[in-house]
């Protein structure tokens, strides 16, 4: 079983999503597929936002060193933070964030 498989199994059934770091969103995408699940990648890389909006995810490009200021608190139901913790600095005000743009 790999990590998105463990993901999906925790996202219920059209669940807003937050992906934090999304990469090429491949996950989101299948959240969407799989749980009719929306949600938005954030991605600070060129290339991945590029491959965010070729696979129809909703992404912003933004750097999550200044945290999700862009969103309101609650505003998702699941916050993922994947591959991309051990990248960033301030990982105590991120995580604080999260659990504040997150139900």
């Amino acid at each position: 079983m790999t990590e998105a498989d463990v993901i999906a199994r925790w996202v219920p059934q059209g669940a807003r999503v937050l992906d934090l770091g999304c990469g090429n969103g491949r996950l989101l995408r299948r959240l969407w597929d799989e749980k009719r699940a929306p949600g938005y990648g954030i991605e600070i890389e060129d290339a991945h936002v590029r491959e965010c909006l070729e696979n129809d995810v909703n992404v912003l490009q933004l750097d999550l060193e200044d945290g999700l200021a862009a969103f309101a608190d609650r505003s998702f139901d699941v916050v993922i933070l994947s591959e991309t913790l051990q990248a960033i600095h301030h990982q105590e005000a991120l995580l604080r964030e999260m659990l504040r743009v997150g139900r």
